[in-house]
């Protein structure tokens, strides 16, 4: 099993786990971390859309 990392898109840390998302004007997908992306539901809730949850662990 091999393991990867992609960085948050906002706080740019590397993470195992993400979630993918749009937000405010972003017309592209992005990854975010649980902290960033708790930050963004709040602030923009209504723009907010989940598109998955990225895993590093793959089989």
């Amino acid at each position: 099993m091999r393991t990867r990392f992609k960085d948050c898109y906002l706080c740019e840390n590397a993470k195992e786990v993400l979630y993918r998302c749009k937000f405010h004007n972003l017309k592209d997908w992005v990854f975010l971390c649980g902290k960033c992306l708790n930050q963004v539901k709040l602030e923009f809730h209504e723009t907010y859309k989940y598109g998955g949850t990225w895993k590093s662990k793959k089989g």
